[in-house]
C-alpha cells in the first residue's frame, strides 16, 4: 500500500517550533491533510511522543515513535522507532547537558495533553549537542529496534553532508528537504532516503508531498522497509 508520510514534524517541546504546534493539532491536521503516517521528532525530547501516539490511534494516523538528535558534532539525525517503550529506553541512554533554558531567548518548551493543555515545561535546554557521536548513532539506535537516518543533508545547517563532508559509514538511510535538488541527490543515490517537511509551523506539515510503498501502514513495518534499505520516496 501507499503510504503518505512526513516523519520530521517538530511540537511546541522544541523551542524553534511555534508554540501552536500541539500534538492534538499536528496529528489533526495531518488526518485533514490525507497523510497515512507522521512523526513527532522533537530536539533531544521527546515527552511529546506519547500522547500524539495516543491521539493519532483514535484519528486513524499512524505516529511513527521519534526524536530528532543532536549529535556530538553537531549534526541532525532523525531516530525513528517501532514502539514508544522502544524510544524510551534509547532516550535514557543519551547524556545531555543539563543547561537551562532561557525561553525568551530560545523560545518555549511546552509538554501538553491531548487537549492542548500545557502539563509542564522542559527546563534543559533542548539546542544543544548531546554526548553521543555520530559514529555511535547508528548502532545505539539498532540496539532498540530503531533506525538513525542522516537528517536534511541537503541544508547547510546542521547537515551531516555540510559538517564532516559526507554521510558517514554506518547510516543507510538519508533525509532530503523538499528543496533538495536533482543533482545534489545524484550524488547520494546509493542511499535509501525519505523526505520530510522539517515543519516547525502547522501550514508546513505534509509539504513534502512524499508517500513510501509499505505492506502495512505501521510504525514497525516502516522501519523494516528502512532497515532493508530499499530505495523510498
Amino acid at each position: 500500500m501507499l503510504v503518505k508520510y512526513d516523519l520530521h514534524v517538530h511540537s511546541a517541546l522544541s523551542p524553534c517550533a511555534d508554540d501552536d504546534m500541539t500534538p492534538a493539532n499536528i496529528v489533526g491536521l495531518a488526518a485533514l491533510s490525507g497523510l497515512d503516517m507522521v512523526a513527532i521528532a522533537d530536539h533531544n525530547a521527546i515527552a511529546n511522543v506519547q500522547v500524539a501516539v495516543d491521539i493519532g490511534n483514535a484519528y486513524g494516523v499512524t505516529v511513527v515513535p521519534a526524536m530528532e538528535l543532536q549529535t556530538a558534532e553537531d549534526v541532525h539525525v532523525l531516530c525513528l522507532f517501532k514502539t514508544v517503550e522502544d524510544l524510551e529506553e534509547f532516550y535514557k541512554q543519551i547524556p545531555f547537558l543539563p543547561l537551562e533554558n532561557n525561553a525568551e531567548i530560545f523560545g518555549n518548551q511546552l509538554i501538553m495533553d491531548e487537549d492542548d493543555n500545557v502539563i509542564a515545561t522542559e527546563s534543559r535546554l533542548l539546542l544543544v549537542a548531546s554526548g553521543v557521536s555520530v559514529d555511535e548513532l547508528p548502532a545505539l539506535c539498532d540496539r532498540y529496534g530503531g533506525v538513525a537516518v542522516a537528517a536534511h543533508i541537503d541544508r547547510e545547517e546542521n547537515g551531516m553532508v555540510q559538517i564532516l563532508g559526507s554521510v558517514t559509514d554506518g547510516y543507510a538511510v538519508v533525509e532530503y528537504s523538499s528543496h533538495a535538488t536533482s543533482l545534489f541527490r545524484s550524488h547520494y543515490s546509493q542511499y535509501s532516503y525519505v523526505v520530510n517537511s522539517d515543519a516547525h509551523t502547522l501550514g508546513d506539515i505534509g509539504k513534502a508531498g512524499a508517500a513510501i510503498e509499505l505492506q502495512h501502514n505501521s510504525a514497525e513495518c516502516l522501519i523494516e522497509t528502512l532497515k532493508a534499505s530499499s530505495k523510498v520516496l
